[in-house]
């Protein structure tokens, strides 16, 4: 893979998290970038939350440690210009978020509550607004004298006869969008069946006399899945989504065989301990009965088709504690 620049931002080899709500938690980012992810966005934020509660409400969507993760995005979502004008200027106007390297725009969730309010992937059905959207958030950055680019995660349409929207990815570039990364199922399809790679190259041929990147992402999870994707689609660059929850490895992974190199298989003790590490983390910065909680559906995940996965699964989404799942864990 070559070097890559949103922006002015360099990016060697770019195989990065995907944003994903409830699993890009600050703590897993840090741990991804050590396994090579070269970034991560934060879980999607919402823009209007930002402009009517503030930002602490916020803030634990969207906590950002540029010292530990290096390059840093926030993402944030919504329906409304207005409402990322003014959640870009208090984020700017932040000292813990000020040093934020991108911000990106969702317009890809497909899930019903974001649908509702016109954001995430609704945004396929209206250009204009979608376009309105990255217009302001540029003006936000370039008014507060920010050289902050803004990017955008997607997918390939809203429907299921839907093959790829390069009009709309066109429309992104035209808005000032520095860097469009596609997922390649529709709306409708939600996370199932299989990524559309033909629908994903179709857009990416939309931008190709753009000055901006473009990022692929769907279905990849080692190496020979994501050479096929960059051979196929033409895309700088790749965002791994669901296949790094719990298997931050996963990098590591792809990056290597990319290069022809063998990954060495991960140990269920070294699955066990990540596991322990990023709940440690994540109970820097909530209470621990909570921090444990918001990590249920995750730690499954790290256990996942290993030896006794079914009873581990039971007990450790009961605990309520750091201790209780270091004794679920290693109480042999």
């Amino acid at each position: 893979m070559n070097l890559v620049r949103i922006g002015d931002i360099e990016l060697a080899s770019p195989i990065c998290l995907s944003p994903m709500a409830g699993v890009s938690s600050l703590p897993f980012r840090v741990i991804c970038r050590s396994l090579g992810a070269t970034y991560s966005p934060t879980e999607l934020t919402s823009a209007r939350s930002i402009r009517y509660n503030g930002i602490e409400k916020s803030m634990q969507y969207m906590r950002i440690d540029p010292a530990s993760e290096g390059i840093t995005a926030i993402q944030l979502f919504g329906s409304e210009p207005e409402d990322f004008t003014c959640a870009i200027e208090r984020i700017l106007d932040d000292d813990r978020l000020n040093g934020v390297s991108m911000i990106d725009i969702n317009m890809g969730c497909p899930v019903a509550k974001v649908i509702k309010t016109g954001a995430g992937s609704a945004l396929l059905k209206d250009p204009g607004r979608a376009s309105a959207i990255v217009k302001a958030a540029v003006a936000a950055l370039s008014g507060a004298g920010r050289q902050i680019p803004v990017t955008v995660k997607t997918r390939i349409g809203f429907d299921r006869n839907e093959k790829g929207s390069p009009d709309f990815a066109r429309m992104l570039a035209d808005s000032g969008a520095r860097m469009i990364c596609v997922h390649g199922r529709t709306q409708a399809d939600m996370y199932s069946g299989n990524a559309d790679i033909g629908a994903i190259a179709l857009m990416r041929r939309s931008v190709e006399d753009y000055d901006l990147a473009f990022f692929a992402n769907g279905d990849i999870s080692d190496g020979l899945s994501a050479r096929r994707m960059l051979d196929e689609t033409g895309a700088d660059g790749l965002m791994v989504g669901r296949a790094a929850t719990g298997n931050p490895w996963v990098f590591d992974k792809i990056r290597r065989e990319l290069d022809g190199r063998e990954a060495a298989p991960v140990t269920l003790d070294e699955r066990k301990r990540m596991l322990i590490k990023e709940l440690e983390g994540r109970c820097l910065y909530a209470r621990e009965d909570i921090a444990v909680r918001e990590m249920r559906g995750v730690m499954t995940f790290y256990i996942k088709g290993t030896p006794g996965a079914a009873q581990l699964k039971v007990a450790l989404c009961g605990a309520v504690s750091l201790s209780q799942v270091r004794e679920i864990l290693f109480d042999e």
